[in-house]
């Protein structure tokens, strides 16, 4: 199935132009992300926090420590709300209200499940080549696995919203004297630091030099890719 089926929470309601159910579209947003932010009620609280993810398949998981607030919670049956925003491009419009930015979104709704026995360490392994494609690590020790709970949160209720338009005003606006445009935003790595007690004779491997490049290359939408320095 190429797309999501919307429902009564996932379906786009404000600015419904911007929704979208496609499911190589959904996992793109997902795969890019480094953090998301994760929303529940704990004590009759509402609680935002931010963590990593990772997706597999057709479920993202969160892990932590068993002593994790945001864990426990969900461990215990609680809802979360998890979702993800990539900015793409500020964009300058000739008036307040034509001044916004474009971007990537993903929301998506569900209960954990929690994971167990050996599934645990390819998850683990999942989320280091998410965010460092390549990286070697030692074997993860029994404690480690133990200390760590993981939970799966099937993608059932899921969607994404994207602006990709750059400049859009009122049509009056456009005969004005003044500059719009879109300033295209990335995250770009800086040099690589090694750790100063590597043992002698490890070199800094091509993926941290080249972090950031093919290796992790996510397929943006088109329009995000060939911004225009002026209104479009």
């Amino acid at each position: 199935m190429e797309a999501y089926t919307p429902t009564d929470q996932t379906r786009i309601h404000r600015r419904p132009e911007r929704g979208h159910y496609d499911r190589a579209l959904v996992h793109s947003i997902i795969d890019e992300a480094l953090v998301c932010h994760v929303g529940f009620v704990a004590d009759g609280k509402p609680r935002v926090i931010p963590t990593t993810i990772v997706r597999i398949d057709e479920a993202v998981y969160l892990h932590g420590s068993p002593q994790n607030r945001l864990l426990t919670t969900l461990a215990e049956g609680a809802p979360a709300c998890i979702e993800i925003t990539h900015v793409d491009a500020i964009v300058a419009g000739r008036s307040g209200f034509g001044c916004s930015v474009d971007y990537r979104s993903v929301v998506i709704y569900g209960k954990g499940e929690v994971v167990a026995g050996d599934e645990k360490a390819r998850v683990l392994d999942a989320v280091i080549e998410s965010f460092l494609p390549g990286h070697r690590v030692r074997p993860y020790k029994p404690s480690e696995i133990g200390a760590t709970l993981i939970l799966r949160f099937p993608l059932d209720e899921v969607s994404a919203k994207v602006r990709d338009i750059g400049v859009k005003e009122v049509d009056g606006d456009y005969d004005l004297d003044l500059w719009a445009g879109v300033i295209p935003l990335s995250i770009v790595p800086g040099k690589v630091r090694d750790c100063p007690r590597l043992k002698p004779g490890v070199t800094t491997p091509d993926y941290a030099r080249e972090y950031g490049g093919p290796a992790r290359s996510v397929t943006r939408p088109a329009s995000a890719e060939t911004k225009l320095t002026d209104c479009h």
